[in-house]
């Protein structure tokens, strides 16, 4: 596995290139702890009104679901006219595009650009669906790995790409047509065989890149029936499709979605991800509405599960657990097998034990079998950030909250004012920039919409908060510095002294220092 996160000294005269960090990947790391702790520029003293603020926006030609990714040190071939070394941001849209931009050109440079043909309209045809996931990109082979929805002979169909990320060029094998079929009796299945189909399935989940293979989650488009949850394993350097699993074979949904997070791996080479609403019957390989643990090296097999009591309620009141993403806390602060959290729409949180998750407990007053439960207010949505001991969570109709890990445990240890209290269903995306594990100058960025998001272009605002006290050092509610329209569930990408904001204004905004800082 190459981890996102390295250091990379590059000497250089007169280009903006130093000991750099590279993210590649959702939530900056297989964990998806969301966290750079690299990042030497940007701090609490600094990131304020005076100094800090929109520097300049990258245009793109469409809408951007999928996080921002970024290399540094980037050899970008002599046949580029901008050929030499650059520090590179990937963008991928809604328009089947992805562009290599130089991350520190105030003056939009596009080192280059590919695009992959018409996308799929949503189910109520109001905008286009193309690359929606984001990426993944090993920097050992030089590749960035992506999905596209496209549609081919006037059917949708899916399929992976690799391309150089020096040139933009394709990598051997690709692209690969995402398909496969499973025995079966559950909704759409035909004589026993249950077929993925393009037309129903929706691939939201961010990639994840692990051991060689590229894994790739799929759940349901607009909740139009039949769907069900998928998951595929590709060889990364071949693009051949070495596995693949459905999660309701049986029955019916489980999608996995979690709102564009990436599916979890821990250093152990274990997968985790979280599933919707759905048929629940373990016996018949039906998972719906769980936490799911998979050792790829086994086959795509399931190795461990969670299923909260009320797993029928949500399933009858569309409180998917799936929601969310997990968490994996690092192994260092653990005192026990590696922990990991994730909550679903009801607001429910959970810290499971990844040795066992904890199974499901049938009968009423019985009690999930994890490690921590605490209820808190509806939605898990943008993906909660792990940071120096500390949960970060932010959910819908909620105030951030910050909850203290002492190795078994979270405890609550800040409540945010009623001025954070945010009003709208869709819970703010986040990330953490520091220096260092110990907190000082750390900062937890948060984007959300201002007004109500359905996937509309809506205006967003961008936060910065000291993630050690919680309050609030800046933020972009200022003509000058305002974003554009908020990209749903998308986070921040800070690297570098900069902050990647996607937007639906069909761009990235890009803030720093300002001149002379």
């Amino acid at each position: 596995m190459k981890f996102p996160i390295f250091a990379a000294a590059v000497l250089l005269t007169g280009l903006r290139l130093s000991a750099a960090v590279a993210v590649t990947t959702w939530h900056n790391d297989p964990g998806r702890t969301g966290v750079n702790a690299n990042e030497t520029v940007l701090t609490t003293a600094n990131v304020n009104s005076a100094t800090f603020g929109k520097l300049y926006s990258l245009p793109v030609d469409g809408q951007i679901y999928a996080q921002p990714l970024y290399v540094p040190g980037v050899t970008i071939p002599a046949s580029n006219p901008a050929h030499g070394i650059h520090n590179v941001l990937y963008v991928a849209t809604e328009n089947n595009s992805v562009f290599a931009f130089d991350a520190d050109s105030a003056t939009p440079l596009i080192l280059w650009q590919r695009n992959f043909g018409l996308g799929v309209s949503n189910v109520n045809g109001v905008w286009q669906i193309g690359i929606l996931s984001t990426p993944v990109i090993d920097t050992g082979r030089q590749a960035i790995y992506f999905v596209v929805d496209s549609l081919v002979n006037g059917q949708p169909s899916f399929s992976l790409h690799a391309l150089d990320i020096t040139t933009g060029a394709d990598k051997v094998g690709s692209p690969a047509v995402i398909a496969g079929s499973v025995p079966g009796t559950g909704d759409g299945s035909v004589g026993g065989t249950l077929t993925f189909s393009a037309a129903q399935n929706l691939q939201r989940p961010a990639l994840l890149e692990l051991n060689g293979g590229i894994f790739i989650g799929f759940g349901s488009h607009g909740d139009e029936a039949p769907y069900h949850g998928w998951l595929f394993e590709y060889d990364g350097v071949t693009l051949r499709r070495l596995a693949l699993k459905c999660l309701s074979p049986d029955g019916y949904g489980a999608s996995i979605w979690q709102s564009g997070g990436g599916l979890s791996a821990d250093t152990g080479g274990n997968i985790y991800f979280s599933t919707g609403n759905g048929t629940f019957n373990p016996p018949t390989g039906d998972y719906g509405d769980s936490v799911i643990k998979i050792h790829p090296a086994a086959g795509l097999g399931i190795a461990s599960s969670f299923t909260p009591v009320l797993a029928e309620f949500f399933r009858e009141s569309d409180y998917d657990l799936g929601a969310g993403n997990v968490v994996v806390i690092p192994s260092s602060v653990v005192q026990v097998s590696p922990l990991l959290l994730t909550g679903g729409k009801d607001g429910h949180t959970y810290l499971t034990n990844s040795g066992n998750l904890g199974g499901f407990q049938l009968g009423l007053g019985l009690t999930d079998l994890v490690a921590q439960e605490w209820t808190g207010v509806f939605g898990h949505f943008g993906g909660n950030v792990f940071y120096n001991n500390s949960l970060y969570t932010w959910n819908s109709f909620d105030v951030m909250r910050i909850y203290s890990f002492n190795g078994l445990e979270l405890t609550p240890s800040f409540v945010g004012t009623q001025e954070q209290l945010h009003t709208l269903q869709n819970a703010p995306a986040l990330s953490i920039s520091a220096n260092g594990m110990t907190g000082n100058g750390a900062i937890l960025w948060a984007a959300h919409s201002l007004t109500y998001t359905d996937g509309g272009n809506y205006p967003g605002i961008l936060h910065a908060y000291d993630a050690q006290t919680g309050a609030e050092l800046w933020n972009s509610n200022t003509e000058a510095d305002a974003p554009g329209a908020w990209a749903k569930w998308v986070p921040p990408t800070i690297v570098n002294g900069k902050v990647y904001l996607a937007t639906f204004d069909s761009g990235v905004a890009v803030y720093g220092l300002r001149a002379g800082q």
